[in-house]
Formats: structure tokens, sequence, C-alpha cells
């Protein structure tokens, strides 16, 4: 049986400012970048550079599970409790092998969903696709390495680094004439970001250097885990555009635009911030496992409520906010607007449950409860009703299930650790 830790202070107030305006920063790029497209792009083609930016980041959360259980992995190889009999696998080196195994899986497979997900471009746009997951992977490892550590100033240089790039590019790739195809290899090529900043940050190199608390074996168990459960959960929270397209006819679709910005401009407010700080939140529950559900009560409130006010104010001047910055022809009824930002709420409790028992050690549990959320929502994406109620539904429905098993299985791991 094991004792209480007492409780460890997980990250500085400075710490947590740094992290705060580098979420900020991306939260800001994203936005940036979907403003650009919205008016280099008229609407059909708009829908077609969503999808790739939806694919594009669907695939980076699905490497962000390295960038979890890497965090773990650390802080756990920190605190000296390494697994007998081993020095630890260097996590860099494994990032690399993941990221190499990911974007071949992709590259097999894209003759089953390129076409009908990419359209006629699908060829050039799998490669550029499979090179930033490689590149992104050796991004993950890092980030994990430096969250793991607590370097909390290199790990924000790295987030907002990559937001920068990714926005000049973009922005560059619309000054210059670029159409969808150059758009999206040049939201894709801010993957590379973390080279730079091997060469120019010391911290980064430090981090690049980090062991994990298991062997090689071991850490590529707990990260194929690990990617499950981020292959569901990316498939929810930045997936999403992907399976709406795969479920909808092409006709409607086509004139989905507006509606698929909204899901994006309407879930960033709370899920961008939360994302940044998931390193932050995995250190906080290995501090604090004992106390169980306990320890997301005011986590769990905080999201609540904002997802309520955020609700109001997205029902009262979300469509006049929306014409406003992406103009005339994405518009918006404020009622779909409170009901997807609601279920942004919903995705934030999905994502804070699911740190919470990664850092219990559970990948198991942690991987079931995103797997079920994401086919929950495709049962009810299959169903035939109208786009925006359909989506809706899928949207609050599936988190809410996840969040509750993860739940269930925070406070069944808490009474064996007390």
């Amino acid at each position: 049986m094991q004792t209480s830790e007492p409780p460890q202070r997980t990250i500085s107030g400075q710490g947590a400012t740094s992290v705060g305006v580098a979420s900020l920063l991306g939260g800001l790029s994203g936005y940036l970048v979907l403003l650009v497209a919205s008016h280099v792009l008229d609407t059909e083609r708009n829908a077609d550079f969503l999808t790739f930016w939806s694919l594009l980041f669907w695939s980076f959360g699905t490497i962000g599970g390295l960038q979890n259980e890497t965090t773990r992995a650390v802080s756990s190889a920190a605190g000296d409790n390494r697994e007998p009999g081993t020095s630890g696998a260097a996590v860099l080196p494994v990032g690399a092998l993941v990221g190499a195994a990911v974007g071949a899986v992709g590259a097999a497979t894209s003759f089953l969903w390129g076409p009908r997900i990419l359209g006629p471009s699908w060829p050039v746009l799998t490669v550029v696709l499979c090179l930033a997951v490689v590149a992104y992977a050796g991004q993950s490892a890092l980030l994990g390495a430096l969250a793991g550590s607590r370097a909390w100033s290199g790990y924000a240089r790295l987030v907002s680094s990559e937001a920068a790039i990714r926005v000049a590019l973009v922005g560059v790739a619309g000054l210059v004439g670029a159409r969808t195809v150059g758009l999206e290899a040049a939201a894709a090529a801010a993957a590379a970001t973390w080279v730079l900043m091997l060469a120019l940050d010391p911290a980064a190199r430090r981090a690049a250097r980090s062991h994990a608390d298991v062997g090689v074996r071991g850490l590529l168990r707990n990260v194929g885990h690990s990617l499950l459960a981020s292959t569901a959960s990316a498939a929810l929270v930045v997936g999403f555009t992907v399976l709406v397209r795969a479920t909808t006819p092409a006709d409607e679709f086509s004139t989905a635009a507006p509606f698929i910005l909204a899901i994006a401009v309407t879930r960033a407010p709370l899920l961008v911030p939360l994302t940044a700080y998931q390193g932050v939140a995995i250190t906080y529950f290995l501090a604090h496992r004992s106390e169980g559900v306990g320890a997301l009560r005011r986590f769990a409130g905080l999201i609540a409520a904002f997802g309520a006010v955020a609700a109001v104010a997205a029902a009262l001047v979300g469509p006049w906010l929306m014409r406003t910055l992406f103009g005339p022809g994405y518009g918006v009824a404020g009622a779909y607007l409170a009901g997807l930002t609601l279920a942004g709420a919903g995705l934030a409790l999905l994502t804070l449950t699911g740190a919470a028992v990664l850092a219990l050690g559970d990948h198991r549990r942690y991987s079931a409860g995103w797997v079920v959320a994401t086919l929950v929502a495709l049962v009810i994406l299959l169903l035939p009703l109208p786009l925006e109620p359909r989506v809706i539904v899928t949207l609050i429905v599936g988190p809410l299930v996840g969040a509750a098993l993860h739940a269930v299985a925070i406070a069944r791991l808490a009474r064996t650790t007390r």
C-alpha cells in the first residue's frame, strides 16, 4: 500500500505566465491562419483548406500522444522512479522512430483516404502531410522533455516560435498569390521549428538529452497506448472536420465552410490554453495523485463556468463577429455558435480528465475514455440529421461519455494509492 505524497510545486508563477502567453500566441496564430485563408480563397476552396488544416492537426494531435508520454516519463525519471535494471530510453531518438512509423503508415494507406479527403491534389498533399508528421514527432518529444523537466520557459519559447513561424509562412504564401496547396504546404512546414530551436536554445539542447523512466521497449509500449488515445482525442479536438467531410455528402459539405470555421473558432478559447498547459496538468496530477477526483473539481468548475459565459457571448455577438472577421459569407446563427461553444467546454473537460488518468499511469483507461468518446461521436455523426444539429449533439455527448469513464478510473486509482 502506497502512502500519500506531499504536494509539490509543479510550475512557478513566471513559468505559468510564459506558458500562458505562448498558448495565447498559439491560439491567435490559428485564428490568423484561418483569417488569411478565408480572404484568399473562396468558400468552396476554403472548405478544402479547412479539411487539410483539420487533417494536419489531427496528425499532429496523434503525435501529441508522444509528448504526453514523454512528459510523464521524463518527470518520473527526474524523481528517481526509473524502472529497475534500466537506465531509461533517450526520448528524442524514440520520438524520431515513432514519427517515421506514423508517417510511413499514412503514406502506405493514403490511397484509401486521400482522394476522398484531400481531393485531386492528394498525392502532393500526402507527401507534405507525411513529412510534417515526421518533423512534428521531434517537436513533440522535445516539448515533452521540456515539460517533464519543468523547463517551462524553453517550452513556451518552442510553442510560440512554431506559432509565429506558421503565421509568417502562411502570410507570405498568401501575399505571393499561393492558392490552396501553397497555403497548405506553408501551414505544414512550421512543424520543423524545433530543429531551429535546437540550434539556438540551450534549454532545448539540454532537454533533447533527456531519458525516460523505462527502457526503449517500455517507452514504445506506453507511447503506443498514448498514441491510440491521442488519435481518438485529436479526432474530436482538431480532426473533427475530416470526420464531418467523410460523413457528409460532397455538395452539402462544399457550402459548409462558415459552420466548419465556426467549430474551430468557438473551441479555441478553452482548448488552446488547456492543450498548452497539458504538461503542467500532468505534473500537477502526478503530485496530487492521492486526491483522486477531488484534484479535478476546481478545474472542472472553472471550465463549466467559462463555457457557460462564453456560450452566452457567442450567441449574442458571435454572428456579427464571424461576418466582420471572415466576410459577409460567413454568417452563422447565434444558437449554433452557443451550442458549439458548450461543446468546446465538454472537450476541454475530457482533455483534463485524460491528463489526470495519464498522470496516474493508467494508459489503458486513458485510451479507453478517448476511444469510447470518439466512437460515440462517430455513431451520432452517421445519423440522418441536418449538418448543424448533428455536429453539435455529437460534440457534446461523445466527450461527456468519455469524461465520465475517466472520472470512474481516477476514483478507482486514487483508492489504490492512499
